[in-house]
């Protein structure tokens, strides 16, 4: 990485960059979303660099590795909120510069991939991902649940993120689904049938207790992963929308 730093980039000539890998669409649509900012996607002679200005104090390649995977975390997750499909973005190498505005040094990360999904697209306005990036570096509910979504696609999982929700909104389960339901977010039935899903499973998926405990009235209509994981994906998108409105 011996190249001369650009001289578009805002702001101009961080300290650190990390490079990214994956797919051009993929890519494209994180530079899109974070073109500006405290957190930065930009394309760069034909490669893309995740930029962060709270990597600009650091000192240690290590560090600025550990805090860029949580930030990759949090603007993935949110892409994968956008839309739906299973490209992987990985986070290639740490790249620093001499002091002087030239890239002096490199370090190779271990594979990390984050799917970054198409298709029905939500969270998708004007400086949307800008504002949520922000939120994320304060919330620490929000923050965990966009790195949690980019997870193994499992009932247990799907169920954690909407439980943290539900406490957020109502301060316990049964007050949380209350207010999804008064914000016209899901029905009650919805949301019984998804929970006992995510509890139990179906005839494909283990969900997060042992079929044992279910009640013989319990989980007789179950909802495919797939169904619960968009379920998740749009309850995730309205209250984090909320958040920010």
């Amino acid at each position: 990485m011996a190249d001369d730093a650009p001289t578009y980039s805002y702001p101009p000539i961080p300290p650190w960059r990390i490079q990214l890998t994956g797919s051009d669409r993929d890519l494209e649509d994180l530079a899109a979303h974070h073109a500006l900012g405290r957190t930065r996607v930009i394309n760069f002679q034909g490669e893309y660099f995740l930029e962060a200005d709270v990597l600009n104090a650091l000192s240690d390649p290590k560090r600025v590795s550990e805090r860029a995977q949580v930030i990759l975390g949090v603007i993935c997750g949110l892409a994968k909120i956008r839309s739906l499909s299973a490209s992987p973005v990985t986070a290639a190498a740490v790249v620093w510069t001499d002091g002087n505005g030239n890239w002096a040094g490199q370090l190779s990360l271990p594979s990390m991939h984050y799917r970054v999904v198409h298709g029905t697209r939500y969270l998708d306005g004007a400086n949307l991902s800008e504002q949520i990036a922000a939120l994320a570096e304060t919330n620490e509910v929000v923050r965990i649940n966009l790195i949690d979504f980019l997870g193994e696609r499992d009932f247990p999982r799907l169920r954690r993120i909407t439980r943290a929700i539900l406490m957020d909104l109502g301060g316990s389960i049964k007050s949380g689904v209350a207010e999804v339901v008064r914000r016209g977010w899901a029905t009650d039935p919805e949301c019984t049938r998804i929970d006992e899903s995510m509890n139990f499973g179906n005839d494909y998926f283990l969900g997060a207790h042992a079929r044992q405990e279910r009640a013989p009235d319990q989980n007789q209509n179950p909802v495919s992963l797939g169904e619960t994981e968009e379920f998740v994906r749009k309850l995730l998108a309205r209250w984090i929308d909320s958040k920010i409105s």
